[in-house]
Parts: structure tokens; sequence; C-alpha cells
């Protein structure tokens, strides 16, 4: 009985080892310059391809590629192609898009990122048009972007085509001949990477409240839309529709605004109530926006609470004096403004927006500075000027808001419109710069 339990225990450990696959840019596009471009085969060529993190969702970090296969709509031409290829695979943090020129080819050279050679194979494709190469060292994916380069020796001439996924930018790039003739195309072709290790990523998590409430220490992988809303040495501050985050260590450069694609890594720890992610892998940007996400949000009042950590927020209308500010006021008592290391000026004497992050320190709530915006008065609700209400601004304006001042009798007068310089309510400098604006047609 043992020796049968044994043999099943077995057999589950060699079934568990089988080789998984996942698809990257799975389409029916017509790929002609990658992974090789048969057209010019009889020269040297080497060929590179650009796999977004978004197109590699199924692969976690750690995982150990082991083959790829690629899928052509001419395998006799594949076959007939001669010479030999060398695969090699790099990690990258982003990919970075060729830039097409007016001939059909790409501006720029090829990535000189570094690369390991993990196969020399001969093209070859079965009946059903599929290249299958298994490496011959695993390669260890890290997360992120993935660059396959392709160096391949002369064959023959082969018009080869290869399916792929329109990307709707450059991520191929061809560079063939003599002369170093290069091409590129928007069209990435299907690939499908084979595995052992690391296994497809368990389901991830879509919210940044499901992140923020994970253990310390604990790994997650994040498939929701978070929008980037700050970012300033290396801290990414985060928003979705359930929260807030802070990534530290972030290399790269982000726009306030960008959505990032789905399935980047990261390890959730917290300090103080002060909750925030390290070793963040695969972060790039989607190319979708959100700004209503992105806007710093007003704050008025103090004591915040925990849902606001790692908000990016504004204090409207801060005083500045002589000193140095060391505080904000809201209503219910000041909030201190953090030592952290941003590198944020001291604002000239005026009034100003203060614009940073809501963090916590020994149980006090703080303002992380990131930056002084000056204070704009809003324009009042209504027309400018508009003394009489008649929805347009003449002399007539002038006249009424004269009497104003004479009698003292606000009929027919629309106060709010009246105040046309917009300090300490209707005045004769308010006439004054009624006047200027009819002459000049600007407030300024």
């Amino acid at each position: 009985m043992k020796k049968v339990l044994t043999l099943f225990a077995v057999a589950a450990i060699a079934f568990a080892a089988q080789a998984t696959e996942w698809t990257a840019a799975d389409g029916t596009a017509n790929c002609e310059y990658a992974p090789v471009y048969g057209y010019n085969f009889e020269t040297d060529q080497h060929n590179q391809m650009q796999y977004p993190a978004a197109e590699l969702t199924g692969l976690a970090a750690g995982t150990e590629i082991t083959g790829v296969k690629f899928y052509t709509s001419t395998p006799s031409t594949v076959n007939a192609l001669g010479g030999s290829v060398t695969i090699s695979l790099a990690n990258m943090d982003d990919v970075t898009p060729w830039t097409p020129d007016a001939w059909g080819g790409v501006s720029g050279d090829l990535l000189n990122v570094p690369v390991t050679a993990v196969a020399t194979v001969v093209p070859a494709a079965d009946e059903d048009g599929v290249w299958a190469i298994t490496f011959d060292n695993a390669f260890t994916y890290t997360g992120g972007a993935l660059l396959i380069d392709v160096q391949s020796t002369a064959g023959e001439y082969q018009d080869t085509y290869f399916y792929g996924k329109e990307m709707g930018s450059y991520l191929v790039m061809s560079s063939y001949g003599w002369a170093g003739s290069t091409k590129g195309d928007v069209n990435l072709p299907k690939a499908t990477f084979t595995y052992e290790g690391g296994g497809a990523q368990e389901e991830g998590i879509a919210l940044l409240s499901e992140a923020n409430a994970l253990e310390d220490n604990a790994a997650f992988t994040f498939d929701g839309d978070a929008v980037v809303t700050a970012f300033n040495l290396g801290y990414l501050f985060l928003r979705d529709e359930s929260g807030y985050a802070m990534i530290s260590g972030v290399e790269g450069n982000f726009e306030n605004g960008q959505v990032l694609s789905q399935g980047w890594n990261a390890t959730k720890t917290s300090n103080d109530g002060w909750v925030w992610y390290t070793d963040a892998a695969g972060l790039s940007a989607s190319g979708e926006t959100n700004a209503e996400l992105a806007a710093a949000q007003k704050i008025t009042d103090f004591p915040v609470d925990d849902s606001m950590l790692n908000a990016y927020v504004y204090v409207e209308k801060v005083n500045k004096g002589f000193l140095p500010i060391r505080t904000l006021p809201l209503n219910g008592g000041n909030i201190t403004i953090a030592s952290y290391p941003w590198a944020v000026n001291q604002p000239t004497m005026g009034d100003w927006n203060a614009y940073g992050i809501i963090v916590k320190n020994n149980g006090v709530y703080e303002f992380a500075l990131l930056d002084w915006v000056k204070y704009v008065e809003p324009e009042p609700e209504g027309l400018r000027g508009d003394v009489n209400d008649n929805h347009e601004v003449t002399i007539a304006d002038v006249s009424a808001l004269i009497d104003y001042l004479l009698t003292g009798d606000a009929t027919g007068v629309n106060l709010e419109n009246a105040d046309c310089n917009l300090v300490d309510g209707v005045t004769i400098a308010d006439v004054s710069k009624l006047i200027d604006f009819l002459l000049t047609g600007s407030w300024d």
C-alpha cells in the first residue's frame, strides 16, 4: 500500500513540474520584421521585440522561462531560411518605443540593455506554422517588460511572415544589411513562453485598499487601475476608487494623471499607520489618463483620519510672512509640515496654496510638503464689471457704479460684479478699475 501511495505522490510531483505556457501579443496581425525579417535574411540581422508588462500578466516575478514559440503563416519559407539565430532575453523596467521615420523604418538604435543568450537554433516551423524553441538555459523573469533579442547569420531570402498583435507604437526593430538599414513595426509577434518555475500568477489584487490591508512584508500583484497623483524623488503616490498608496524607490518618470498598467508587483509594509510599498517591479504607464483621480484634494479641517494617509492634497490661501512656514492653518487646529526629503523652496510673501501628502509620524498626522503654488483669487460668479446686471460690460456700468457709490441705493446693482478690483468690497477704486478695463480690454 505504501508503494502505491508513493507512486501517486511521485506522479503528482511530476505532473506539477510539467511546463506551463503563457501567450503574449496573441493576435493575427501580420508581422514582417520579427522575430526574423525573411525578406532580407540573406544578410546578417539583429532584431529586437519589446513585450510590455501588460502582455505578461500571466508570468509571475521569479518565473523560469524555458522556451518560446512563434507562429508563422508561411511555415515553408521559415524552413527554407537557413542560417542560424541566437535568441536572447532581457528584463526591462518598461518598454521604450522606437520613433518611425519617413521611409518605413525607425529612428534610433537597438536598445542597449543586458541580454542573456539562451538558445542558438536554425529557423524551423512545424506544419501548423509553430516555431518552438527550447532554451539551453532557463531565463529568470523578474517582472515588468521583457526584451527578446534575435541575432542571425546570413541565410536565404524568403518572404516570411508571423502572426502577432497591433500595439499602437513601434516595439519592433530590425537592423539588416551591410549599410545598417532598419525597419520597424507596431505589430508585435505572438509569443508563447513556456516555464516551469514561478508558475502563473495568482489572481491579482484590484484595489489599493486590499493591498493596504495585507500583512506586512506580503508580496502581491496589482491588477487594478491605480492613478499617479504625484511623483517626487523616487516616491510614487497613487489613488483609485478605494483609497491611496505610496511606492518608494521608484526609478524613471511618471506624470500626474497616468493610469498604471496592470500586473505590477510590490511588497506591502507599514510603520505607525503609514502604509507604503517597496520592491516594485513592472511599473509602467498604460497610456490612459484619469485627471479626476489625479487632482489634489482640498482639505480644510484638522485632524484628518487614516482614510487620508498618502492622499495628495492642498491647503488653500496660506499667508506667508517673513518667517519660514512650519505649520498650515486648518479649521480645528494647525497641521505640522513634516521633515521629509523633498527640497521645497520657501515662497515669497503673499498668499499661496500648499500642495503635499498626508503622512503619519509617531501617531500624529503631518503634511509632507511637495510644492507651493501662488494663490489666485477666484473670479466672482457672474460677469465682472457688469454692475447693472444686463449681461454685458459697457460705459453704462460706470454710471451705475458711480450712482451706487453716491446714493448707497443698490437697486438694480449686482454688488458681486461691481467689485471690479476684487479687493475690499465696492469702493471708488472699482470705478478706476472698470474704466481701465473698458479702455484696455483687460483686467490685468
